[in-house]
């Protein structure tokens, strides 16, 4: 529809016999209808019912709206990256405590190292004794 037609459109739709401004509604076949929906896999009704959109597993339809399929999705990044940053901080402090515990007993990495080294050492001159 060119610009022309869709103005004397809405001088028709505008000067209607009740006088009221009367817009045109948008009709939606269902197959425009099918393109703003989602089926719905396993996982994505484990999100559904994990972010509260519904109450069980067998509540959730074949077919949800995408804005309420992002929105969950949305959610449970958020979830996902709220509990890798506990993770992270929990394991954090489990690393910190360790290594107190150990300065305390007396060990390093710098010890570790030079041990591991030592052994290496008397590793090869073993076998080159061996091989002599």
């Amino acid at each position: 529809m060119n610009y022309l037609n869709s103005l004397t459109r809405k001088n028709n739709v505008l000067s209607s016999s009740t006088g009221l401004m009367n817009f045109p509604r948008f009709d939606h076949n269902d197959h425009s209808r099918l393109e703003n929906m989602h089926k719905v896999n396993n996982l994505e009704r484990r999100f559904l019912v994990w972010t509260g959109k519904f109450k069980s597993y067998g509540e959730v339809p074949d077919f949800v709206s995408q804005v309420i399929m992002e929105k969950s999705r949305n959610r449970m990044r958020i979830k996902v990256a709220n509990y890798m940053i506990l993770a992270t901080i929990a394991g954090c402090v489990v690393m910190v405590y360790k290594g107190k515990q150990d300065a305390k007993r007396g060990e390093s990495v710098a010890k570790q190292n030079k041990e591991w080294h030592a052994q290496i050492k008397a590793d090869s001159e073993a076998k080159t004794k061996e091989t002599s």
